[in-house]
Parts: structure tokens; C-alpha cells; sequence
């Protein structure tokens, strides 16, 4: 049997029903307000991590050269009877070589048709090693002259290596990285004088001051290209004059020599200008002449697929940036960011965390291989703490925000219910 209703509670049932309507409504529409700041902040957090990893180098790796690392290559090296001799000239060495890649210099080297895009990808990420060489060499020279000095005059007996002063040619040094070759050649003879007599306890006669002279001026000229000196080809002259003094009249340059043999390029041998070693540091991404059409066609690929991956997950941050600054001025103002939860410390976990775990473990794994002081960088490390932050403003501020939305809609979808049964 139908019921029916009474005329005079129908006006009383509509006023609840519009009361409390507009309170749910204004609820709903206060906790939607209070989203507009936590979308702001992954605005600014997704703009952060997406244009950093857009225009940054992914890649930025320090390595330093340093006491500890030239003594265990030294260990595994085989120096023979000269390990001594390189212990001592290596012993101060103590600079960083740097390396880096960005996307667009991956994506340059793979969409060029020639090799330039790959020429300019290695002259960019090796742009610093130059100067960690000129560094190097800087450090080193002192005790190479100053074993080359000694070993010409003659080592008396009783004295080793290490009784050596090499600070007497620092002088030298200075004025030859000032640019003032005639300088630094009087300063040289000298501290040869002060050398002998104090180091040695001896004077050199002519006959030995003059050979020293002379390959002093050999190993500076060869250090000198149009007039400009550079600590960076040292290598290469030491190189240069071992193979003229194969008897070992300067016995220094042996280490800093074979240093360079393993550098330089395998055709050395040649007789080309371009091989080098400071032909190659000159202009790095000139070894990419050297390789085969077919491992430049691969190594382009690979560059390709690697920037497009970059790019793409730098387009996951910008496109929750853009949803982030849409949904501020939307009714509804909860934004989805899943896919950058998924896959937002990727680039981190790639170039930073796997590399430098990788060093903790393969010198206990692989016993030569020397333990390497390594620092990886990057804006990896910028989208890393984005990431971080993310997940934060979502867990802490967004979360209690759109769990009170959720009550709300879950309480308008019973009375809903609720409504239709009673009809």
C-alpha cells in the first residue's frame, strides 16, 4: 500500500535537503582552495627538476688524481726498475679531471650526418682534461728536473731519491708558467748551482753544466709552440727525449714517457702530427676521425636513443608542471603524479647512485683495479631532491587534503543513494 506524504512536511523535507546542500558544497570547495598552495609547490619543484635535466649535464664526474690513487696504478703498473724513480716524481700529484654530458649534446651527436655532432660531444665532455694535464704537469716537472739534474752530475753514493730538495727549481716553475722563458732559464742555472752544492755537496764542472743546459733547452723547446709554453706537453717531450736519450741520461722522464705511451693513440708510431698527445688533448673529439664507419654509425645510435630518453623524462617533470599550473584554476584542483613517482629518480639512480656504488664494490671484487676518488654530480642530484620533495608535499599535504575530499564525496554519494531508495 502506498504511503502518501503529507502535504505540509514537504516544505520542511526540501529546507533540510537545501541546508545541508551548500554545506558540503562550501566544504568541498574550501579543501579545494587549500590545494592551490601544494600546487604551486609542485609547480615550482616539477619546473625545477624538468628544466634542470632539460638543459644540465646529466653526467658531471670528478675524479681525482692524487698520492693514494698513483700508488696503487703504481702497484699494478710495471715500472721495473724505474718504480722508484716514478714513485718519487708522481709522489705530489694532486688535481681533478673532470668529464660531462647534456642532452643536447647527446641528441647533437646523434641526429648529425657527419661525425662534427660527435667531435663536439667528446671536445665538451673532456674540456677540462687539458688543464688537469697542464696541473699535472706543473707538479711533476720539479722533481723530474731535479732527478734529471741529478742523475747527469751523477747520484753519490748513499744518497737516495728522497734526500732530494726539489723545491729549488719552484722558481723556475713560476716563471715558466708567467711565460717568461729567459727568466726561468737563468733561474734554472742557478738553482742547478744551489742544487749540487746542497743537495749533492758537490759542483758541477762545465762539461756537465752544459749538457744540462742543453737538455733543459730541448725539453722546453718541445714544450714551447709558438712561443707559448704549456705544462701540458710534457708528456709528449718526455716522450720525445727518452727515445733520443735511450741510455737514460734522463732517467726522470722514463715514468712521465710511459705515462704518455699509454695515453697517446696506439699509431703514434707514425709519425703523424695529429697523434700526439697533446694534439689530442688540444682537440679531443679529433680521435673521433680515427674510428670506422661502423662504430660511428653505433655510437651515434646510441647517443640518439640515450638523449631521447633524457629528454623524455625531463618531460615527465614539465608535464606535471603544466598540469600542476592548470589544475590551480580548475574546479577540481587534485593532480595526478604517478608517472613521475614511478619513474622520477631514474637519471638519479643511473648516473649517481649506480656509479658510486659501483666504485665501493668492484676494488673488492676485482683486486687491481685501483680504488678511484670519484664525485658524481650533476642535475640528477636537483631532480633527486625534487623527487624527494614531491613525495613529501604529496604524503604530508596534498594526501590529508584529498582524504577529506574523498570523505566528502563518499558522504554525497550515500545521500545520493540514500535519495534514490527513498523515491
Amino acid at each position: 500500500m502506498e504511503i502518501e506524504r503529507d502535504p505540509g512536511m514537504e516544505p520542511e523535507y526540501d529546507m533540510i535537503g537545501e541546508d545541508l546542500a551548500p554545506s558540503a558544497q562550501d566544504a568541498e570547495a574550501r579543501l579545494q582552495r587549500k590545494l592551490i598552495w601544494p600546487n604551486i609547490a609542485i609547480l615550482i619543484l616539477s619546473l625545477a627538476a624538468g628544466l634542470s635535466l632539460l638543459l644540465g649535464p646529466w653526467l658531471d664526474v670528478r675524479v681525482q688524481l692524487n698520492e693514494p690513487l698513483v700508488q696503487q696504478v703504481l702497484e699494478t703498473a710495471d715500472f721495473g726498475e724505474d718504480e722508484e724513480i716514478a714513485r718519487f716524481v708522481l709522489k705530489d700529484v694532486q688535481t681533478e679531471v673532470r668529464a660531462s654530458v647534456t642532452p643536447f649534446t647527446l641528441l647533437q651527436a646523434g641526429m648529425s650526418a657527419d661525425r662534427s655532432g660527435l667531435r663536439d660531444l667528446v671536445n665538451y665532455a673532456l674540456r677540462d682534461v687539458t688543464d688537469a694535464v697542464a696541473s699535472v704537469g706543473k707538479q711533476v716537472l720539479p722533481a723530474a728536473i731535479t732527478l734529471a739534474v741529478a742523475e747527469t752530475i751523477t747520484l753519490p753514493e748513499g744518497i737516495t731519491y728522497e734526500d732530494l730538495d726539489t723545491t729549488v727549481f719552484d722558481e723556475t716553475i713560476e716563471l715558466l708558467d708567467a711565460q717568461k722563458p729567459a727568466e726561468a732559464k737563468d733561474s734554472f742555472m742557478t738553482a742547478v748551482d744551489t742544487f749540487a752544492s746542497d743537495s749533492l755537496g758537490m759542483e758541477i764542472d762545465d762539461e756537465a753544466r752544459s749538457e744540462i743546459e742543453s737538455i733543459y733547452d730541448e725539453a722546453i723547446g718541445l714544450m714551447t709552440v709558438d712561443g707559448e709554453f704549456s705544462f701540458a706537453r710534457l708528456p709528449d717531450a718526455a716522450q720525445v727525449l727518452l727515445e733520443k736519450y735511450s741510455g737514460g741520461t734522463a732517467p726522470a722522464l722514463t715514468p712521465i714517457a710511459r705515462a704518455a705511451s699509454l695515453l697517446a693513440a696506439e699509431s703514434a708510431d707514425t709519425g703523424e702530427s695529429g697523434d700526439s698527445l697533446f694534439a689530442i688533448l688540444e682537440d679531443p673529439g679529433s680521435y673521433v676521425d680515427r674510428l670506422d664507419d661502423q662504430t660511428a654509425e653505433i655510437i651515434k645510435a646510441a647517443c640518439l636513443a640515450l638523449g631521447f630518453v633524457m629528454v623524455a623524462h625531463a618531460a615527465l617533470w614539465l608535464i606535471l608542471a603544466v598540469f600542476a599550473l592548470a589544475h590551480i584554476f580548475t574546479p577540481n584542483k587534485k593532480v595526478a603524479m604517478w608517472y613521475v613517482k614511478l619513474f622520477g629518480l631514474a637519471p638519479f639512480l643511473a648516473f649517481v647512485a649506480v656509479p658510486i656504488l659501483a666504485l665501493a664494490v668492484l676494488p673488492s671484487l676485482i683486486p687491481e683495479l685501483p680504488a678511484i676518488a670519484a664525485t658524481f654530480l650533476g642535475m640528477t642530484v636537483v631532480s633527486a631532491v625534487c623527487y624527494v620533495a614531491l613525495w613529501l608535499v604529496s604524503i604530508f599535504w596534498c594526501h590529508p587534503i584529498k582524504k577529506r575530499l574523498g570523505m566528502i564525496e563518499e558522504n554525497n554519494a550515500y545521500a545520493a543513494r540514500q535519495a534514490r531508495a527513498a523515491e
